[in-house]
């Protein structure tokens, strides 16, 4: 199937290649605009140096922070931009299409005076970088070209050590042996449940990423002892920021890759303080499938958009809207492991709107309000008969309101509150027919139907203060209460970080952690109510070290103590918060609480920012991750892999050209075996009880590589990709499953080697 889309891909971008070819432009260039803030306060640097590093041109900041290069070479360019009192900042990774403006946003961090003078000049990463535990950022570019992730930032998070690749057909975030549920995500300061088609229901997990990547600006992910403005998550944050559209005239940009096919337009709203941005996109291997008239393949598409308005001077406005439409459906012969009959269509959207409010040089606020929906309704029958075995049809509703404060009184001194509250309105419907689970214990019929109706509220203060002369220490309480089961939380938090000299860092966090289960499990019983809300003890200690202005290493140890987990007394042995990590919402019915696991490791991170022709990284990273199941018994966790490498390589010898690959390995995954005997005399799967997750399949490896190309013309801009994924067409599997037809154990295993390709036309 995959020849398909990869003969079409190279006959669109050939056909471009040669139609445009004749008016490519030897001379062609581009505008940069942009503005400096404070990575504080977000207050207008005026005065501020921009050098566009390699050419002789540059720009002065004027009063609002703002500059303008004109004329400059198309490709990707370095901006250098400095000022007396911050600490001097290397922006990379700035495109420059033919006669295109290209906004970008440049943070500096104001310098104390004790300290000027171990600044690291042409510094490449971001201060909160610097300063926290855990923390990556990764700008547009750096989303865009990874090889393998198939232009999904999830996918390529993965290829950090902190985050477990669990799959190649999921793209959950597996973060420190976490479940997938234990995930934050916000974009633009509003919360969204899940970014990705075909969602897991009470999870942030799927197969296929839902945010575009044209319409990313950057984003900032944590692992692990994360400040307390973020709460009722155990794992992670990931905060996205999307950029601008265009406010001095109208682009746009048509595209085809793995993803689907679609488009982005933006342009100015009634003048220049305003502008628009808008962004769609369908998938296509469903009229590939139905013209050849075989298999059963996803339908989805997704429209997303942004408006922006500058109210004036110390006021801003944004508006943020996204969507997803979700369809499959499968017959019994599509699928080697299930012989069973299913469709399943998922509806999700989120509309939020935030103020940022300059209400003095020193501080701001900003307050956001959101709504999102996710709709789910699967069903599925066994075989050809009308016999019915699950069903979904289930909505869930949020309401958010939120508000932080900030206020930076001097450099090395901020206080961060804020306030929020959430509204909570499920309609739950869940029928599971009676059956034997993996135990060979019987389970009874289950059905659901309730309106599940209450609240949360938070509150949280975090300050920020320069000790001595090279320590810093940032203190935090949250507090969190969830209406449902009346838990009230209170979590304290604690983060210092010690600057050894110029390039050298230690930093060391702890904290705790609180997270309510999801609705569609407490909902499930009665007696659920009486659960107590998830717990995990963060301690972190990690060396960070600017090896070149552009290369940076991490070396963190942590260890997670969780408490409070759920189990299944129908299947005691299982984790049933890790059940996430699967196809659907998991239906346990009564949950008994209590449960204890532990996650301990080491990460060795390298990240090499693009200064000349070379970029990549590279992470490995060594973990055990156990829980202790109601039988008393520790047993290892579903994403125990205990070894995880990754490295990334890219070379661009040209603006032209761009050549990248992508190599991972992971331990085999623990896994229980069948009982080989019990199975056979069923027809279905039993495991041996006695083994459970004390097996472990072969271990993973794979390679990626990518081919870029650009091309700049006098009306457009082309970009072509080429990617092999597998490339040497290694058999890792993916689960050992019970035919029931042949009623014999099989295999199933991750992708094989895949060739795809896409192109982005921008005009």
């Amino acid at each position: 199937m995959a020849a398909h889309p990869i003969r079409l891909y190279a006959l669109l971008s050939a056909l471009f290649t040669v139609a445009w070819q004749p008016v490519l432009a030897q001379e062609a260039t581009g505008t940069i605009k942009g503005v400096v803030l404070d990575q504080h306060t977000l207050q207008p640097v005026p005065g501020a140096n921009v050098a566009l590093l390699g050419t002789p041109l540059g720009a002065i900041a004027g009063d609002q922070g703002q500059f303008t290069i004109n004329q400059a070479p198309m490709g990707v360019q370095r901006l250098r931009v400095s000022m007396i009192g911050y600490s001097e900042r290397v922006r990379p990774d700035v495109i420059v299409q033919a006669r295109r403006i290209t906004s970008l946003t440049v943070h500096l961090e104001e310098t104390p005076l004790q300290m000027a003078e171990t600044t690291v000049s042409a510094d490449f990463f971001s201060a909160a970088e610097e300063k926290a535990v855990s923390a990556v950022n990764l700008n547009y570019e750096e989303i865009r070209r990874s090889p393998g992730s198939a232009q999904d930032l999830s996918r390529l998070l993965q290829a950090l050590p902190s985050v477990n690749m669990n799959n190649d057909q999921r793209n959950d975030l597996i973060v420190r042996g976490g479940s997938p549920a234990e995930n934050l995500v916000l974009i633009d300061e509003i919360e969204i449940p899940n970014i990705n088609h075909f969602p897991t229901q009470g999870a942030s997990g799927g197969p296929i990423g839902l945010l575009n990547v044209e319409l990313i600006s950057e984003a900032d992910f944590s692992a692990g002892g994360f400040p307390a403005a973020y709460g009722d998550r155990l794992s992670s944050v990931m905060s996205i920021k999307l950029r601008e559209g265009n406010r001095d005239e109208f682009d746009g940009q048509a595209d085809l890759g793995m993803a689907g096919a679609g488009f982005v337009l933006e342009g100015p709203l009634g003048g220049s303080n305003a502008s628009w941005l808008l962004g769609a996109r369908r998938s296509y291997l469903d009229l590939i499938v139905d013209a050849i008239g075989t298999g059963a393949v996803p339908k989805y598409s997704d429209l997303q958009g942004k408006l922006s308005w500058d109210l004036g001077p110390d006021h801003k406005l944004w508006v943020l809207g996204l969507g997803g439409f979700d369809h499959i459906a499968a017959e019994p012969e599509d699928s080697d492991e299930n012989d069973d009959r299913f469709s399943a269509d998922y509806d999700q959207y989120a509309l939020g709107a935030a103020w940022r409010w300059l209400w003095s040089a020193r501080g701001y606020a900003i307050v956001s309000l959101a709504q999102t929906y996710a709709r789910f309704g699967v069903e599925e029958y066994e075989g050809w008969t009308p016999l019915l075995l699950y069903t979904n049809d289930s909505q869930e509703r949020t309401l958010v309101l939120r508000h932080q404060g900030t206020y930076h009184w001097r450099p090395g001194h901020t206080l961060i509150w804020g306030l929020g509250f959430k509204g909570l309105f499920s309609d739950l419907g869940f029928y599971a027919a009676a059956d034997t689970n993996r135990l060979n214990t019987y389970t009874p019929e289950f059905r659901l139907q309730q309106e599940v109706r209450t609240t949360k509220a938070s509150a949280f203060l975090s300050s920020e203060h320069l000790l001595l002369r090279r320590l810093r220490a940032t203190l935090g309480l949250r507090y969190d209460y969830l209406a449902y089961n009346e838990e009230h939380d209170l979590a304290p938090r604690l983060n210092l970080s010690w600057e050894m000299d110029a390039a050298t860092s230690i930093n060391t966090s702890w904290g705790l952690y609180y997270q309510a289960l999801p609705l569609s499990l407490l909902a499930q019983d009665r007696g659920n109510r009486r659960l107590e809300n998830l717990r995990a003890t963060h301690y972190v200690l990690g060396l960070n070290r600017r090896l070149t202005p552009s290369t940076r290493l991490t070396l963190e140890a942590y260890l997670k103590d969780y408490a409070e987990l759920p189990s299944d007394p129908d299947d005691p042995t299982a984790s049933a918060i890790d059940a996430f990590a699967g196809f659907g919402s998991p239906l346990p019915g009564a949950l008994v609480g209590g449960g204890e696991a532990r996650s301990r490791g080491a990460e060795l991170l390298i990240q090499k920012k693009l200064a000349q022709s070379l970029y990549g990284t590279f992470g490995y990273s060594y973990s055990i991750s156990r829980y202790t199941d109601l039988l008393g018994e520790e047993r290892n966790r579903d994403f125990d892999n205990r070894h995880l490498l990754s490295a990334i390589v890219g070379y661009r010898p040209s603006p032209t050209w761009e050549f990248s690959g992508r190599w991972s390995f992971a331990g085999g995954r623990p896994y229980t075996p069948f009982d080989q005997e019990l199975s056979t005399a069923t027809g279905k799967g039993i495991v041996q009880r006695e083994l459970l997750n004390r097996r472990r399949y072969p271990s993973y490896h794979r390679l990626d590589l990518q081919l870029d190309y650009r091309r700049h013309f006098r009306r457009c801009n082309l970009v072509t990709f080429f990617s092999l994924l597998n490339a040497y067409n290694r058999a890792n599997i993916y689960t050992y499953y019970w035919d029931k037809s042949e009623n014999a154990q099989d295999r199933i295993d991750q992708w094989r080697f895949l060739p795809v390709g896409g192109f982005e036309l921008e005009f």
